[in-house]
């Protein structure tokens, strides 16, 4: 979109809104990226009820807002990355072969999902570990790309061998072993794996 034809935009979304919108407030707003103009413009009902005409200081804050908001949202490995060195003591119930609500993700059993009742479950795979480092444990939390890849396995494949054996084949590509593990510390003691290899450990 020209420069022109994007200020005239923006000034007929802020007119749509019924507010009117001092020029300085108008030319940050213009300055951003349309998609993101719109997201601020868009906040302005919530944020401020009773304003009618939107100043400099209101469209700052709004900004400033969604900055603090970005900045403590969980990052994935490559942003940045913790690594862990140690052995999986143990693999929990729950994981391998399982079946997710189409609708909300949760892990579901029979086809029963506890918040939409009877639905048609959707296969995945996931690996929920005990992790001991010598020092302290967690829990790892392996998804689907990670699982397929330690585990060499694919979700078709899990699906022909069945649930007992998947499990069966996890444990024999995890337990006891050491390796060395890259990913992201989540809350209440969890760690969401990104990368996984196994640690050669010198005698």
């Amino acid at each position: 979109m020209a420069p022109g034809n994007k200020s005239s935009g923006i000034l007929e979304k802020v007119l749509g809104y019924g507010y009117q919108i001092h020029p300085g407030a108008l030319k940050i707003i213009e300055s951003l990226e349309e998609e993101k103009a719109l997201e601020v413009l868009s906040s302005f009902p919530e944020k401020f009820p009773e304003v009618i005409v939107i100043e400099v200081g209101h469209v700052e804050k709004i900004l400033e807002e969604k900055a603090v908001k970005k900045a403590e949202e969980p990052k994935e490995f490559g942003e940045f990355g913790s690594k862990l060195n140690g052995r999986i003591t143990q693999i929990y119930d729950g994981s391998g072969l399982i079946q997710r609500c189409p609708k909300c993700n949760r892990w579901i059993i029979d086809n029963f999902c506890i918040v939409h009742s009877d639905v048609k479950g959707v296969w995945d795979l996931r690996i929920k570990a005990r992790f001991d480092d010598g020092k302290e444990q967690c829990t790892l939390i392996f998804k689907r790309d990670v699982t397929e890849k330690i585990v060499n396995i694919t979700l078709e494949e899990a699906k022909k061998l069945g649930e007992v054996a998947t499990l069966e084949r996890i444990r024999e590509a995890l337990f006891g072993k050491n390796f060395e593990i890259e990913g992201v510390k989540l809350k209440g003691g969890n760690f969401l794996v990104k990368d996984i290899r196994v640690r050669e450990v010198k005698s």
